[in-house]
């Protein structure tokens, strides 16, 4: 059951920062079980009934969910073994995770946050959104703007400069969004104590309820030309 995570995971990420090697992480890997990867599964449990609801597809068992904390160092400039950044990611199974769309909440000493997206979206996929936003704006407008959904995320991802203008006569939110290269909503966690309660669960858990319709739209998307 989620109890929170111990407040103690800032400090020891603090110092995992400053000691990035094998030494301190075995020497530490206790303490990093108990104030990160028992709460991190935790979590991602309490989650789970939730994201199967919204979609029974998605792969919930914890230890396809967690991510692990050994970073691959192969292709990387950084050969810091371990991650300070962690995270939780729920997606169909069979999909990679690089170019799924699916549900997540991520944290680190700066902060924390949670939403719905795609890390890499296949340029395929961006364009199919596109042209439902030309063809059916009103209907991708009431999903972006519907209240609990704007009061809770925004929309982020990178953007081009030039290339893809939107048509004229779009909402601004549409406009922009017409832009990007890849999209995701996104709900930082403004204080950092809401993690040491066992409340951050649920939190997450109505978010993703107010992400539904949105996680449905970039689904409907994931559909070659």
């Amino acid at each position: 059951m989620f109890q929170g995570f111990p407040e103690a995971f800032i400090p020891y990420l603090v110092a995992l920062e400053a000691n990035n090697n094998k030494a301190f992480f075995e020497e530490n890997r206790g303490l990093y079980e108990r104030v990160l990867r028992d709460p991190l599964y935790a979590l991602a449990e309490a989650l789970a009934p939730q994201v199967l609801r919204i979609d029974p597809a998605i792969d919930a068992r914890p230890s396809r969910a967690v991510s692990r904390v050994n970073r691959d160092v192969r292709f990387s400039k950084d050969k810091s073994p371990y991650r300070t950044y962690q995270w939780i990611g729920f997606k169909r199974a069979g999909e990679s995770r690089s170019e799924s769309c699916g549900f997540y909440f991520d944290m680190s000493v700066t902060g924390a946050n949670f939403g719905c997206g795609f890390y890499h979206m296949q340029p395929q996929y961006m364009q199919n959104l596109r042209e439902k936003i030309a063809n059916h704006p009103g209907h991708v407008e009431g999903i972006v703007s519907e209240t609990r959904f704007a009061a809770r995320f925004e929309l982020k991802g990178e953007r081009y400069q030039r290339k893809f203008a939107p048509p004229e006569g779009l909402p601004p939110v549409l406009g922009q969004l017409y832009t990007h290269k890849n999209v995701y909503a996104e709900h930082a966690i403004p204080d950092l104590s809401l993690l040491f309660s066992p409340k951050l669960a649920d939190v997450i858990a109505e978010g993703f309820e107010a992400l539904i319709p949105f996680y449905t739209l970039l689904s409907d998307c994931m559909i070659p030309a």
